[in-house]
């Protein structure tokens, strides 16, 4: 197995490497044995890294570690190898790459001054999530005084004044280095977790970068490690809030009994988000509907708050806001009583989140446009709520058909089989 260690310049070049690279190799060699298997100290090789990368230390380990989820472990006994034998080697930009490379990669080829690397050019792939602003804040969102309050907490250990009392005046820096602080929104469909996201950022007075499962995984075998990183990237140069939507797949239990190579690549990525996640100084949120697949390792790192389905109060608060809000400008009819009717709503319509009011809402007022109505009757508002629990109705039997279907092909087969 190979491994391939591009460092600076300037330290390459410098009399404390040349006397400490071979005590170094020993002594890596033999700490990543019990991960790796044997490893020739030989083949330990060093390269320069291209002027464009002069801060940067890039350590590429060309083979799976046989033993998953140490990552984090391999990752010290690494750093902790730079700093005992090449003291004057900056460790704040070391950049670790578990994933096996092409058969024809070259570092000698990809890292040399006049050529650019795309395989591992993260700064180029940060390039492709980009940081808005935030469309919410915490006067919009309806929960109770103590799920925000919790919100808000964790939110103010990344801001500017708590992070210099606490991690500079108070000397928590000594044992946290990374003034990090990452959130775990879950519950039901609809009950504002991306909401409450956006809310967040604009309580930092941050914009915020908004991603998906989707956007990170890759049908490119060790793509996704990349993209974990290249996302956080994003998210530290523009000092934005990281949201990562869906995140029950990215952040579920690992995989054993490891196979083939879409296993592997899979671990690979989850891996990496753990060690980006203690490598970035920010607020990083995570909403899912499905917390109990989390990896147990993810779950010991985050600040988990659960956004309960809104009680009746709260209904009312919601369809109040979405009805008669601020610029809201909704032309209701005269049977329309403001408190009485989002009362009558909150009561009848128990199952309903913000995301069915608000989509009751937004029917009532298109049928009415749609008939040329200038007004919005009682009748179109009650129409729509039926409307939308009907749908959701339908959603959640779904379901059903698909096992009563299986079922009858199950039974089919049965017959068939018995017929021989």
């Amino acid at each position: 197995m190979r491994i391939y260690v591009c460092i600076p310049v300037e330290f390459f070049e410098s009399e404390n490497f040349v006397s400490s690279r071979k005590n170094f190799c020993r002594n890596l060699s033999h700490a990543l044995k019990k991960y790796y298997g044997r490893i020739n100290p030989l083949d330990i090789e060093f390269f320069k890294n291209s002027s464009d990368r002069s801060d940067r230390t890039d350590f590429y380990i060309m083979e799976n570690s046989k033993r998953q989820g140490f990552e984090l472990q391999i990752q010290e006994i690494i750093k902790n190898l730079f700093i005992k034998y090449f003291p004057g080697l900056h460790l704040n930009n070391i950049c670790l790459n578990y994933q096996r490379a092409k058969p024809d990669f070259r570092p000698s080829d990809l890292l040399s001054e006049n050529k650019k690397s795309d395989e591992f050019d993260y700064e180029k792939l940060s390039l492709n999530y980009k940081a808005q602003k935030a469309r919410y804040n915490f006067n919009q969102v309806i929960l109770s005084e103590d799920t925000l309050e919790k919100v808000k907490e964790a939110a103010d250990m990344v801001s500017l004044s708590v992070r210099e009392k606490v991690f500079e005046e108070w000397g928590l820096k000594n044992i946290i280095p990374h003034a990090a602080s990452a959130l775990n929104f879950y519950g039901s469909p609809g009950t504002g977790k991306t909401m409450l996201a956006e809310a967040v950022a604009d309580y930092l007075k941050k914009k915020i970068i908004r991603a998906t499962y989707a956007d990170i995984e890759s049908k490119y075998h060790g793509e996704g490690p990349k993209m974990v990183k290249a996302i956080f990237l994003a998210a530290k140069r523009e000092d934005a809030v990281l949201f990562i939507d869906e995140s029950d797949a990215l952040l579920s239990k690992r995989l054993t009994n490891v196979t083939d190579g879409s296993a592997q690549a899979i671990n690979s990525m989850r891996s990496q988000l753990l060690i980006s996640l203690e490598q970035f100084d920010g607020i990083v949120i995570f909403a899912s509907n499905l917390v109990i697949n989390y990896d147990k390792a993810f779950l010991s790192r985050l600040i988990s708050v659960e956004i309960p389905d809104p009680d009746v109060e709260a209904r009312k608060s919601i369809w109040e806001r979405h009805m008669f809000g601020e610029g809201i400008k909704i032309p209701f009819a005269e049977d329309v009583q403001k408190n009485y009717l989002v009362s009558e709503l909150a009561e009848k319509y128990k199952e309903f989140c913000g995301r069915e009011i608000k989509n009751a809402v937004l029917h009532s007022c298109v049928s009415a446009a749609r008939r040329k109505n200038n007004q919005i009757s009682k009748d179109d508002i009650i129409n729509a709520c039926e409307r939308v629990k009907t749908e959701a109705e339908k959603v959640r039997n779904a379901a059903d058909h698909t096992q009563s279907k299986n079922h009858v092909t199950q039974t089919i087969q049965n017959v068939l089989n018995n017929s021989k």
